[in-house]
């Protein structure tokens, strides 16, 4: 058994939001902007479409306050 690693990328194009139906099987709705996880396999056919990039990645190292 292998174990199948998920990547989250963020949909940019033109529309609202698109649903996609990928070889695996899988069916996944991309709102524009927001990030959505997908499984590695699907996440590589998504790879050479400009309107698919990796989602960035939140930073969670809070500034400290001067006082």
């Amino acid at each position: 058994m292998s174990k199948t690693s998920s990547k989250t990328v963020t949909y940019s194009g033109g529309t609202d939001g698109v649903v996609i139906h990928f070889s695996s099987g899988h069916v996944v709705e991309f709102p524009q902007g927001v990030p959505v996880e997908v499984c590695a396999e699907d996440a590589k056919s998504l790879a050479d479409n400009p309107d698919f990039r990796p989602a960035v990645k939140a930073t969670t190292n809070p500034q400290p306050q001067e006082g």
